[in-house]
C-alpha cells in the first residue's frame, strides 16, 4: 500500500471513529420524551445500540434466562399472568418441577397407543384456577364483574401479583415504589438481575415513559450500570417492544398510584412446593 492509499485510509478510519463518538440515538419510532426527562426515554432492544448496551451491561444473568420462556400476554389484561408464568417457568423448568397442565395436554388416540403428551410448563390459559379465585375472582380480573365493593377492578395490583405467585409456591417480595427512592431500586436490581436464582418483575404506568398503555407489569431483563438503564421484557408485544429505560424515569413511572398504594416491583425466587 503507497502513502497516498495509506493516508486515505487513515482519514476514513478517523472520521467513521469520530462519526460513532459523535452518533446519539435520536429517533426510537413512536416513542415520545417521558414527562419527567428532556430526552428520549426508550431504546429497542434489538437496535443496534441495543444489543451494544446488553452485551456490555453490568447485570444481565437473569435475560439469558428469561428470554428462553419469554410470551407475550395472550390478552390486554394478562400482563401479571405472562410474567408470572415467565418468570416461575424461569425457575422451575430446568429443574423439572413443573407438573402436567392438564388443560394444556394432547389426548393420544387409541390406535396410537392411547394415553395423553404432557405439558410441563406453566401456562397463562391455565394459570388461574380454583387456588387463585382466593387471591382475586379471574372474572374480575377479566373484567367481566366488578369487586367486592360494586366497582371495576380488572388485572392485578403488585400486593395481588405476589399473592399470586405465592400461591404457586414462590417466595415473592413486593416493594412499593414510595419513599425509598431510586437508590433502593438500583441496589434491588444489582442483586437480582446478576444472579440466577431470583427475578424481577415491575409493575408501573407505561404512559410516564412514553409508551401506550397503562397501568402494566413485565420482567426486567438486565441492568446497565453505565446507562443506568434497565431492559424491559414488556409482554404487551402487540403495542411495546422490549426496551431500555433509564432507572430514574422507570422508578417514577412506578412511583404512581393503583388504587390507594403505589405501584413498585416484585423479587421473585424458589419457594415452598406448590400446594
Amino acid at each position: 500500500m503507497n502513502q497516498l492509499s495509506s493516508l486515505l485510509l487513515f482519514s476514513v478510519l478517523i472520521f467513521y471513529s469520530q462519526s460513532n463518538l459523535a452518533r446519539e440515538p435520536v429517533d426510537y419510532g413512536h416513542y415520545v420524551p417521558s414527562a419527567y426527562s428532556d430526552m428520549v426515554v426508550l431504546l429497542n432492544w434489538n437496535t443496534q445500540d441495543g444489543l451494544s448496551r446488553l452485551t456490555h451491561a453490568s447485570y444481565s444473568t437473569d435475560f439469558y434466562q428469561l428470554a428462553h420462556h419469554y410470551q407475550p400476554q395472550q390478552n390486554g389484561l394478562y400482563c401479571g399472568i405472562a410474567s408470572s408464568v415467565i418468570v416461575l417457568n424461569a425457575l422451575r423448568a430446568g429443574r423439572r418441577k413443573i407438573p402436567s397442565q392438564q388443560t394444556q395436554e394432547i389426548s393420544i388416540p387409541p390406535t396410537f397407543g392411547g394415553g395423553s403428551i404432557p405439558y410441563t410448563l406453566y401456562a397463562q390459559a391455565s394459570f388461574l384456577g380454583e387456588r387463585t379465585e382466593r387471591v382475586k375472582s379471574r372474572a374480575v380480573i377479566e373484567f367481566r364483574a366488578n369487586a367486592a365493593n360494586g366497582k371495576p377492578d380488572p388485572g392485578l395490583t403488585l400486593q395481588e401479583l405476589r399473592d399470586m405467585l405465592e400461591v404457586y409456591g414462590a417466595n415473592a417480595v413486593a416493594q412499593h415504589a414510595d419513599a425509598n427512592g431510586a437508590a433502593f431500586f438500583r441496589e434491588a436490581l444489582r442483586s437480582t438481575l446478576g444472579e440466577s436464582e431470583h427475578f424481577l418483575l415491575i409493575n408501573y404506568d407505561s404512559r410516564k415513559i412514553g409508551q401506550s398503555g397503562g397501568g402494566h407489569i413485565s420482567p426486567l431483563g438486565a441492568y446497565d450500570n453505565e446507562s443506568d438503564s434497565v431492559l424491559i421484557l414488556d409482554v404487551s408485544g402487540q403495542f411495546n417492544p422490549w426496551v431500555w429505560a433509564p432507572v430514574r424515569d422507570l422508578y417514577m413511572a412506578m412511583h404512581t398510584k393503583d388504587g390507594e398504594k403505589y405501584r413498585g416491583w416484585i423479587i421473585v425466587g424458589e419457594g415452598l412446593e406448590p400446594e
